[in-house]
């Protein structure tokens, strides 16, 4: 139990520092990417406001700037500024823009296309950004992202460059009847930044976790050593209680044998032989939680044939389960012996408690069913026993699972009526589980079916 509750505070504390370094991946990376977004979002329009030609938008600002005689810190700075961004991206200068690799077309009214410019984009051949700008205008929409290239289409009048090419002419002169301009702005690199920013971060944040593990590690061992300590104690307390009854239990045991040998057999001596042997099974239990929890007991396991040892087990369960008519059928699907690697001492208690069970719970008249079942690697016990419609629904109210909890029990006065103490199915688990095993239950059609799997063998 210790070990699991260490690693259970373990798995919570990754968990948490996992979230943590997700989120603050996540959002750097979500807010550059926006930031980039918005940046190059900015540069389409002033690109589109310009009609594709920045400098001449420099060009006008320069000559203004000249004719009133302004220092060159507060040009820049006016430059700068009308560049400004915003708050999530840092303010872009002329020369910024001037370096962007565009293209721009421009379109007449009919839609036909009148010029190109790649001069600011080695990639893009004129006929390839006549071909982009056909497909983009049969999109419909004004802005956007297309291959690599992040487009916008501004519907308005310009004038065209006299260095731009048309379609179908040489000529060099400009011209006037433009109704709208597509700039198709080179984003390849932009997009290669975020996905370097996205590995590096991500490579950081698993670095960052696992130099996690250690400390974790270390403050595990100390949140729960109160606990553990608890926990020791308790299992020292149950060990030695359960040592210390062993004896008056016994000589109860032996007195009420002396005590029919004189007076003969009466309902008070029965009573007592009932309940030494209820105390007796009890502290068994209570003795093996006790020395399986976290497999401190090291079982010596060993090839041996589960089938053969769940026959011997019967045994002992055969004539009190026929003084209640009820009937048990064995089987298994091979005729060879199925061996398995396990405690043979531990596995008989095991089944021992399946059979107590089954025959306590099952209803006069009942089945009990015992199958075994080779698979590639474990060989399977199912056994399963009819129960009472009443006792069906109450367990498929709840989770068949916790007949596995220590002192739990669907109807304690019925199960105290029984001899039932609570822990034998806990008691069962823990066998399994120090037998690298595991053991189940389930409801099938008016029947309680529990399933023990174990290591298979040749």
């Amino acid at each position: 139990m210790v070990k699991t509750l260490q690693r259970k505070f373990m798995f919570a504390s990754m968990l948490a520092v996992t979230i943590l370094l997700v989120t603050l991946v996540g959002t750097i990376n979500i807010i550059y990417c926006f930031s980039v977004n918005t940046r190059e979002k900015s540069l389409l329009e002033m690109l589109c406001e310009t009609d594709g030609r920045p400098e001449g938008r420099r060009a006008g600002l320069e000559m203004e700037d000249r004719t009133e005689r302004k220092p060159d810190d507060q040009r820049d700075t006016r430059l700068d500024r009308e560049f400004n961004g915003g708050f999530l991206h840092r303010r872009m200068s002329m020369d910024e823009v001037l370096s962007a690799r565009f293209f721009a077309v421009w379109f007449d009214g009919e839609g036909q296309i009148i010029q190109t410019d790649t001069s600011r984009i080695y990639a893009v051949s004129e006929d390839g950004a006549c071909e982009m700008a056909r497909t983009i205008a049969s999109l419909g929409k004004n802005t956007g992202v297309y291959q690599s290239f992040r487009y916008m289409i501004a519907d308005k009048n310009c004038s065209l460059p006299a260095d731009a090419k048309t379609e179908t002419s040489q000529s060099a002169e400009p011209v006037s009847s433009a109704e709208r301009v597509l700039v198709g702005l080179d984003i390849s690199s932009d997009r290669g930044d975020m996905l370097r920013i996205l590995g590096i971060s991500f490579l950081i944040a698993i670095l960052c976790w696992a130099a996690m593990l250690v400390p974790v590690h270390a403050l595990a061992k100390r949140a729960i050593a109160p606990t553990a300590l608890s926990i020791e104690r308790q299992k020292q307390f149950v060990t030695n209680a359960g040592h210390e009854l062993k004896t008056p239990l016994a000589i109860i045991q032996a007195n009420t044998d002396a005590l029919e040998l004189y007076t003969g057999e009466s309902k008070w001596t029965r009573n007592i032989r009932a309940q030494t042997i209820r105390l007796n099974g009890l502290m068994q239990n209570l003795l093996t939680l006790s020395r399986m929890d976290e497999n401190s007991l090291k079982l010596e396991k060993k090839p041996f044939a589960l089938d053969l040892l769940a026959g011997e087990v019967w045994e002992d369960f055969a004539e009190p389960a026929a003084g209640r008519n009820l009937s048990v059928r064995f089987g298994k699907e091979e005729d060879r012996e199925l061996k398995v690697l396990a405690n043979r001492e531990s596995i008989a208690q095991l089944l021992s408690i399946l059979y107590d069970n089954a025959v306590k719970y099952t209803p006069r008249g009942g089945q009990i069913e015992v199958k075994i079942c080779s698979e590639p690697e474990v060989v399977t016990l199912i056994q399963s026993n009819t129960i009472t419609q009443e006792e069906e629904e109450k367990l498929r109210a709840g989770d068949p699972e916790r007949l596995f909890e220590r002192f739990y029990r669907t109807d304690s006065d019925r199960s105290r009526k029984k001899g039932g103490s609570g822990i034998g199915l806990s008691a069962a688990r823990a066998i399994a589980g120090a037998n690298m095993g595991r053991i189940c239950a389930d409801i099938d059609h008016g029947r309680i079916v529990f399933r023990v799997s174990l290591r298979k063998t040749t």
